[in-house]
């Protein structure tokens, strides 16, 4: 039994698998399974997969196209690792990634958090490092992302896994069960202040781009927890209203990209980006 499992979902990438791939491969921690869970891609990325299963770690599975969320919950009913993490196939990770992170595991351990390196086309970096979520009365250093996030698998499975209702906001929606669940079964979590992975922004498609399943996404997120936003993070809540109110923006949907804006006041009244998103949207 593997100390880490890798779950990667691809849809049509072919050509970035190799880089996500050999990058798993370069660890210096050996433990390892890789399973990459193919979401219906309709080019050759059962092709580029062939060429590594001569490591037996490596395992390929094929499914039809129900999207990514799922294709992580597959990937996870057939992993056999103590923690689960979830890199993309479209990113890269550091050699020292795994060895970093098993040097925090401990018997009572049941997520870590790492940071994460976002890289743009022109060059340009943005480190992304486990962030303080204050919650229950304490404070965590935590980050949710793809590869950032390890845990440990019964876990996961208690959760139930990633929700496939949701279009968008799989990570934090994940993050925020898992805390709940925290509450009434605490264990030990801890991060790493370090930049593991990179996150390679391309002009291919992403959810985050995808502005139809950005807003339906985040505002199913929003509902469903909206009781737990509204009485601990008042200030995520706003975000959230806030990440709608631009997807309607960019949808061309003047009247709920404002509706949305008044919203994100309402629940962050001494923010004042939103004020200028306010007029912006007004004079669209």
């Amino acid at each position: 039994m593997p100390l880490f499992s890798i779950i990667t979902p691809t849809f049509n990438r072919a050509d970035l698998l190799p880089k996500m791939i050999e990058s798993v491969k370069g660890q210096t921690f050996t433990d390892w399974e890789l399973i990459i869970v193919d979401d219906g891609s309709t080019e050759n990325s059962p092709t580029i997969v062939d060429e590594y299963q001569s490591d037996a770690r490596i395992r390929f599975i094929q499914k039809d196209n129900t999207g990514a969320a799922h294709s992580r919950n597959v990937g996870a009913e057939s992993a056999t690792g103590d923690f689960l993490t979830f890199l993309d196939s479209d990113d890269e990770v550091k050699d020292s990634w795994l060895m970093s992170v098993s040097e925090k595991v401990e018997k009572d351990t049941g997520l870590i958090s790492v940071g994460a390196i976002r890289k743009f086309p022109n060059g340009s970096i943005v480190l992304e490092r486990p962030y303080s979520l204050k919650l229950f009365s304490k404070e965590f250093f935590v980050k949710f992302t793809a590869g950032s996030l390890f845990v440990r698998r019964k876990i996961f499975q208690a959760v139930k896994g990633y929700d496939t209702a949701l279009h968008s906001n799989h990570h934090t929606d994940l993050g925020y069960r898992l805390m709940m669940y925290w509450k009434e079964n605490p264990f030990k979590i801890s991060n790493l202040d370090e930049c593991l992975i990179q996150i390679n922004v391309h002009e291919g498609a992403r959810i985050r781009t995808n502005w139809q399943k950005v807003s339906s996404g985040t505002l199913a997120f929003t509902e469903k927890h909206y009781v737990f936003l509204k009485k601990h993070k008042r200030d995520f809540l706003s975000n959230s209203y806030s990440v709608v109110a631009h997807s309607f923006y960019k949808l061309k949907n003047k009247e709920n990209a404002l509706s949305f804006t008044i919203k994100a006041i309402k629940y962050r009244p001494f923010y004042f980006k939103n004020y200028a998103r306010l007029v912006k949207y007004l004079l669209s």
